[in-house]
């Protein structure tokens, strides 16, 4: 049985998607590999306003280390592995807390350098290609709230994708063609419309063209355009499928780098959302200092 309740399909799909950088949200410059044998500290905070009064600001949290190499034994190619998650505030229903904690998440990153540069980032004759497959699972928070952060988070999520990072002079654009994630059945009964009580499953939802590109105007910034569709629910799901595109500015700040940090920013609005979702408008971001 479809449900067709949209406040109980949003509960359980949007936490499934926690904008970490393995699903639904890429920055300009990622797909690219870390330093060489090397620990990290991603935060990815995140602040959303959905019409026309639910708000929600959280940030994915990671420790991630990153390989001195990866199959071939050279620079060529490295892995990156990490555990995190996610904690933050969900406007609420009336008389209940709006904090809470969902995602936590393990990952795994490879990136090979399929095209080697033979000249400087940015001058005329750059040219470079890496390719970075990810592989995500995420766990059941253990929460049975139906509002606030993390409510519909209590289950099994899975994502893989392909990441690719293209740069020609001073051109750089991230693209991951098709995200795939798989979110399994509740571990907890909620109530559906007729009354009845059921484990809900999110089943398998997908973004398509999440592109992040941009123009390297100095030597430590690059300004762009950030977009993805995402399409949720559309198989072995208990949900009506719904569509979201966002479209937007984007930057990445590399000023920074001699102490490890690398900032960057995308400034997402709704420009199409089906009839069952409402219209949002979304500022993330990705705050990584390498140790």
């Amino acid at each position: 049985m479809k449900i067709n309740s949209r406040l109980l399909a949003l509960l359980c799909i949007l936490p499934a998607l926690t904008p970490a950088k393995s699903m639904a949200e890429e920055w300009i410059g990622f797909g690219q590999p870390g330093k060489p044998s090397s620990w990290a500290l991603e935060t990815y905070p995140v602040y959303s306003h959905t019409s026309p009064n639910v708000n929600s600001i959280s940030t994915f949290t990671e420790i991630a280390y990153f390989t001195e190499t990866g199959f071939t034994g050279t620079h060529r190619d490295q892995f990156e592995f990490w555990i995190g998650g996610s904690v933050g505030y969900t406007t609420p229903n009336s008389g209940s807390s709006g904090w809470g904690a969902a995602a936590p998440n393990l990952a795994i990153e490879y990136y090979y350098n399929v095209i080697v540069p033979n000249s400087d980032p940015g001058t005329p004759n750059y040219l470079t290609w890496w390719i970075s497959p990810i592989l995500s699972v995420t766990f059941p928070n253990g929460s049975d709230r139906t509002s606030g952060f993390g409510a519909g988070a209590n289950q099994y999520s899975y994502s893989f994708s392909v990441n690719n990072y293209v740069q020609s002079g001073k051109i750089g654009a991230t693209i991951n063609p098709i995200e795939i994630s798989y979110a399994a059945r509740n571990l907890n009964l909620s109530v559906i419309d007729n009354g009845g009580l059921q484990r809900l499953r999110g089943g398998l939802s997908l973004t398509v063209a999440d592109i992040a590109a941009g123009y390297q105007v100095t030597d430590n910034l690059f300004l762009g355009l950030h977009h993805s569709f995402s399409l949720y629910s559309v198989s072995g799901s208990d949900f009506q499928e719904s569509r979201e595109g966002k479209i937007g500015p984007a930057f990445t700040y590399s000023g920074f780098a001699k102490s490890g940090l690398f900032i960057s920013g995308n400034l997402n609005f709704d420009y199409y959302t089906s009839k069952n979702l409402k219209h949002s408008t979304t500022v993330t971001a990705s705050i990584v200092k390498n140790f």
